[in-house]
């Protein structure tokens, strides 16, 4: 029953509302930690990647966007043009690695580096991560994004003959 209202949830916030700039693909939820489901936009090519959360006056509580990296790498984020502070969650095959909190809106002086490889980024609004208790280390589960995937199966199957 959780799972058909989760799944009807998603069905409603992906369809796209008039004058939205991207329709929601997917969740986030931070292990252990009640109430830190957020709704994530999905970043994955380098157009969607440079274009991210720039230009938007506001983000809902429970929304943010997820920027995929395959493969993992190290990467440098800044605010050119975000116009609202964020949090920075740096996330390797699903365990955060870095926290930047309160990343200074719409300047270009201050980066935000990685420090080590990651597979992902989820920016949030800033104090999501106080707010929810996020520490380095904690577990994350990605769902409904096709792009993320730590299960390590093989995609190719071999068929006897």
């Amino acid at each position: 029953m959780k799972r058909i209202i989760v799944s009807i949830l998603l069905l409603m916030l992906l369809i796209e509302p008039q004058g939205s700039a991207k329709a929601l693909e997917g969740l986030v939820k931070f292990s252990n930690k009640k109430d830190s489901t957020v709704f994530l936009e999905v970043a994955v090519t380098n157009e969607q990647k440079e274009k991210g959360l720039m230009n938007r006056s506001s983000l809902a509580n429970n929304r943010g966007m997820v920027f995929v990296f395959r493969p993992a790498r190290n990467v440098t984020f800044w605010m050119k043009d975000t116009l609202i502070s964020l949090d920075m969650i740096f996330i390797n095959n699903g365990s955060i690695v870095k926290i930047v909190k309160g990343a200074i809106p719409n300047q270009t002086e201050i980066v935000y580096p990685s420090d080590s490889e990651v597979t992902e980024v989820v920016e949030v609004n800033s104090g999501f991560s106080d707010n929810h208790g996020l520490q380095i280390g904690d577990k994350v589960i990605f769902e409904n994004i096709s792009h993320i995937d730590y299960s390590k199966k093989s995609k190719l199957m071999i068929v006897g003959r």
